[in-house]
């Protein structure tokens, strides 16, 4: 509907004191969904600038009575037309959103300087530019709507009610197939968690993202709309592709409006039923890895990102639609603030907007949960910025990401609080809250510090087969043995030959050196002769080092455990394989990884408890023995990392398990308790240490950070 045609223009009264200016002539009107509360709505459409508005009902019947060009008019007309009130403030406020929004004619010398002014408001100078652009940048790529709308026709089956019934028993079939194969659908997955997997992952999903993003074109095409861009937008250097669906805003259907908010959950949904129906039943090979890629990349997607109502995504827009409740975001924050601003200074705010129950508790408790998401977020695209660039770049970025994103509106909340002290009327409380707020901060109450142990017996010697041999002796049992006592015998007919040649050759070179008297020949040949001897006696000291190392013996009293149950006499081994463990029953030790900037917190003899993972086993009690002086540079223990399930994060370069943080090993040790088993376990330990802050904790790891990162 035209508004200009609608609403009409007529001269504006000259000199009148409530002269209305006047409306541009293109712009469009259309109904929209009821309110809230029932009452009517409408959308103001600007072709022009493609931005849509909506108003109210009281806006409404003011503006379809703006070709009176007077306000007190206006004002007496509805009145008496219609049910509302209208006072001459409500026609103030209209026409003061209408100049905002630059919905008005500008055929005045006012008007034109009320442009400019506009104008030179929305410039900004280089710096503001990058930083905005920095942070969010859209680049239009492509105009489809003729092609939306050439192609449409042969799509249409995708939008019937019997193709989604088909869809649907196919992806019960589809289910029923996977959940046959699940091992192998979820031991696919853990196999392809590495590089290799991370870039096919990458390229799956960004074709997956234009065939979504079609799917809201198509949506929005068949439900109407006009589809004038879709291009890649950057949120923090992150590109994401986007179609611009802004004219759904025009309908009043909700239906509809839902319909283009999920187009493209929709068609990732199908491509993903129609993917797990394939890799179901397609041969190992390229087809079934493209299934598998396409459904795994498609429903995490789907789920990580696109339904999250957290960020401006799918999920915000499908809520908005399906609660009828527009700007969302804009909405619940301010109420959020005003319920805030009342609960500490309770100077009697009116609320930003009346709301039925149990809205304000909804829009409260979504404010919270959207501030926590953005904040953990935006601190976590913060640093991978910062691990992305050069180390100067990259702190930049990061400052200017935490300063724009979370501190830049912090502060200016804060700022907004300066106002409200003096009428306070909850000083006391406030002031209290503070006190307590600064003795949590302030206090060193932090008395202990947890780190993950590895809980094992402090003597503890793991017995391997040296070389490839056949086992000759074995204990029968686990159980206690004596110092020397023969545990395993192997036998490697390898080393028995280079011990009866090492013999041999030995035996030459004696009987040549005992010659040289009655050979000439041989006393010229003394020094190589020599030479000869002593290569022999080595390679027979060596033979019988390699035979001494076959018979495996205790070098202290303990007690054998985890002998292989499958081992047996006569029986040939590889080498490196593992017999049995031998360890000192009456000592524990605990291996812990402690943070670089703790360190200073613990000494020698502190007193430790060890928590293990297993809940049926008690705490046991341990002192810390040893303290390494450097951080590790590789985890000893495999069990330990992160890549097997283990509480150290690591990552693996050059077949070595490095730490990706600072970490100082800390040994510690106590007497083991009666029935302890004897098994290697990990646990957590709580070691006692010097009281600290939290500021001072916080500190303490800022400046450690600091100074790795930049090798002060």
């Amino acid at each position: 509907m035209d508004v200009a045609s609608t609403f009409g223009h007529g001269a504006a009264v000259a000199g009148g004191v409530n002269a209305l200016p006047l409306l541009r002539e293109e712009l469009l009107l259309h109904p929209a969904a009821p309110d809230p509360d029932g009452s009517p709505a409408w959308i103001v459409a600007d072709p022009a600038r493609h931005l849509f508005f909506r108003i109210g009902w009281l806006a409404f019947e003011i503006l379809s009575r703006w070709h009176e060009q007077d306000a007190e008019r206006i004002v007496q007309q509805i009145q008496q037309q219609t049910t509302l009130t209208a006072t001459l403030q409500d026609v103030a406020e209209v026409a003061q959103f209408l100049a905002n929004h630059q919905l008005l004619r500008s055929n005045t010398v006012q008007g034109t300087d009320r442009l400019l002014t506009l104008h030179r408001l929305q410039q900004s100078d280089w710096l503001h530019w990058l930083l905005h652009h920095y942070l969010f940048l859209r680049i239009p790529l492509w105009h489809p709507d003729d092609f939306l709308s050439r192609t449409l026709p042969g799509l249409r089956i995708f939008f019937t009610p019997w193709f989604r019934a088909g869809m649907f028993g196919l992806l019960l079939v589809a289910l029923l197939l996977m959940l046959r194969q699940w091992d192998l659908f979820w031991s696919t997955v853990l196999d392809n968690l590495n590089g290799e997997g991370v870039l096919v992952y990458g390229l799956t999903l960004s074709v997956l993202k234009i065939a979504h993003e079609l799917g809201h074109a198509y949506a929005a095409k068949r439900c109407g709309c006009r589809v004038p861009a879709m291009g890649v937008a950057f949120l923090v250097l992150w590109p994401m592709l986007y179609t611009d669906t802004t004219e759904a805003w025009k309908l009043s259907d909700k239906r509809q409006r839902l319909t283009i908010a999920l187009g493209g959950v929709n068609t990732e949904a199908l491509l993903t039923i129609v993917a797990l129906f394939a890799w179901s039943l397609l041969p190992a090979g390229l087809g079934r890895n493209m299934a598998f890629w396409v459904s795994v990349t498609a429903l995490s997607a789907t789920l990580a990102i696109n339904l999250s109502p957290f960020m401006r995504f799918d999920g915000y827009f499908v809520l908005c639609d399906w609660l009828d409740l527009p700007n969302l975001h804009e909405r619940s924050f301010r109420y959020a603030r005003w319920w805030l601003r009342e609960r500490l200074f309770a100077v009697g705010l009116a609320a930003p907007e009346a709301l039925p129950p149990p809205l304000p508790v909804f829009f409260i408790l979504f404010a919270l949960l959207t501030w926590l998401y953005r904040l953990v977020l935006f601190l976590g695209i913060a640093v991978l910025v910062y691990h992305f660039f050069i180390k100067v770049v990259g702190v930049l970025l990061f400052a200017v990401e935490m300063g724009w994103f979370i501190l830049l509106p912090v502060w200016r909340e804060v700022r907004q609080w300066r106002g409200y002290w003096p009428n306070s009327r909850r000083k006391g409380r406030l002031l209290l809250l503070l006190a307590l707020l600064l003795a949590g901060l302030l206090l060193p109450w932090s008395t202990q510090l947890t780190a993950p142990g590895l809980l094992q017996m402090e003597q503890s010697l793991r017995l391997y087969v040296p070389e490839a041999a056949r086992l000759e002796q074995l204990p029968q049992r686990d159980g206690p043995v004596a110092a020397g006592e023969a545990l395993f015998v192997l036998n490697a007919p390898d080393v028995d030959f280079r011990l009866r040649q090492a013999t041999v050759r030995l035996a030459s070179a004696n009987w040549q050196q005992g010659a040289w008297s009655l050979d000439p020949t041989l006393a010229r040949r003394a020094r190589v002769l020599q030479r000869e001897r002593e290569s022999a006696l080595a390679l027979l000291a060596g033979s019988e080092a390699a035979q001494a190392r076959l018979q495996l013996r205790a070098p202290w009293a303990g007690r054998l455990v985890d002998r292989g149950p499958q081992l047996a006499v006569d029986q040939w081994l590889p080498a490196g394989e593992h017999l049995a463990t031998l360890v000192n029953e009456a000592r524990l030790s605990v291996e812990t990884y402690v943070p670089e900037g703790e360190m200073a917190r613990i000494a020698l003899g502190a007193t430790a408890r060890f928590i293990p993972e297993v809940i049926e086993w008690p705490a046991v009690s341990l002192r810390v023995v040893r303290m390494d002086e450097s951080a590790l540079r590789q985890l000893e223990e495999p069990v330990m990392a992160s890549l097997v399930g283990g509480p150290v994060a690591v990552r693996e370069k050059d077949g070595l398990l490095v730490p990706e943080n600072s970490l100082f090993r800390v040994i510690l040790a106590g007497d083991r308790p009666a029935g302890w088993p004897l098994l290697r376990m990990r646990g957590t330990v709580h070691l006692t240490a010097t009281p600290q802050s939290p500021l001072q904790h916080w500190l303490r790891t800022a400046l450690t950070v600091l100074i790795r990162e930049w090798q002060l």
